[in-house]
Order: structure tokens, then sequence, then C-alpha cells
């Protein structure tokens, strides 16, 4: 017969790994939006500007370009806010996994190992969107990839201002 807790436990890691799988999805997907925003808003931001200068057009085309511009950096910086969640969450299921793999590893002879997979899996949050926490502007602050933020978004602002002030100043 087999134990009863032991059962329990390899049903919880077998949630545990779906959770897992669900995340990754999740990072997956929050990825690959966030590139084509970006790709998007590159493209639109220097469409604009190109406009701009092509048409003489240094009172509407900037400002636009400019709009653009922090249009897509909230949206991506968004994205980069829901993968540093993912990125976190991830990370918490991989202790647990880590655990249990440990808890395997050492069979029935380490009781300490059992408990402390037990414990872990007592509180674990299941629910991959239940878990985020409302959005605030502040959380931005957390979004990653930052230095493609300064670079891309900044590059397209200072861009932006350049064309304006070539405007003012022909």
């Amino acid at each position: 017969m087999t134990d009863p807790d032991e059962t329990r436990r390899a049903e919880l890691v077998a949630l545990v790994h779906a959770d897992y799988d669900a995340t990754r999805s999740m990072i997956d997907g929050v990825v690959r939006t966030s590139i084509a925003l970006r790709g998007l808003g590159v493209t639109l931001t220097l469409a604009l500007l190109g406009y701009a200068v092509a048409h003489s057009s240094f009172a509407l085309g900037p400002l636009l370009a400019l709009a653009s511009t922090w249009l897509f950096l909230y949206l991506d910086a968004f994205h980069g806010w829901l993968y540093d969640e993912a990125r976190r969450r991830a990370r918490s299921v991989e202790h647990v996994l880590r655990l249990r793999y440990k808890q395997l590893e050492r069979g029935d002879e380490d009781p300490d190992a059992r408990r402390d997979l037990d414990r872990a899996l007592v509180a674990h949050r299941f629910g991959q969107y239940l878990t985020l926490p409302r959005f605030r502007w502040r959380l931005l602050l957390r979004a990653r990839p930052r230095a493609v933020y300064v670079l891309v978004y900044g590059w397209l602002t200072v861009l932006a201002i350049a064309a304006a002030a070539y405007g003012a100043l022909t």
C-alpha cells in the first residue's frame, strides 16, 4: 500500500510542475509581445520623424514622434514589469522543485528534506494570475530590461527633440 502523504506530495509536485509550465508560457508570451511592441514603436517613431524631415513638418511630426516614443515606452515597460513578476514566480517555483529533487535524492534517510519540501508545498501559492500584484505606476520601476528602455527610448526621445530643435532653427 502506498503512503498517503507521499501520494499527496506527488500530486502537489505535479501541480507545481504545471504551474512552472504556465509561468514559462507567460514569460515567452510577454517577451514576444515586448519585442514586437519595441519594433513597432521604433518603426513608427522613425517613420514620423522621417515624414517630418521630408515634408518640413517640424511643428507636429516631432511632437507625434515623442508621444509615440513615450506610449511605446509605457507599453514595453508594462510588459517588462509582467516579465519581472513572472521571472520572480519562476524562481519561487524552481525553489520548490529543487526541494523535491533534494528530497528524492536523499530519500527516507533525511526527514529534514521531506519536511522542507512539505513546508514549501504548503506555502506555495498556486495561480499564475491570482498572484500578480495589482498594477501601480511605481511598479514600472521593476520593469526589465532597463538598459534597453534607456537606450532605445532615450535615443528616440533625443531624436524627436533634436528634430523639433532643428525645425525651430530653420
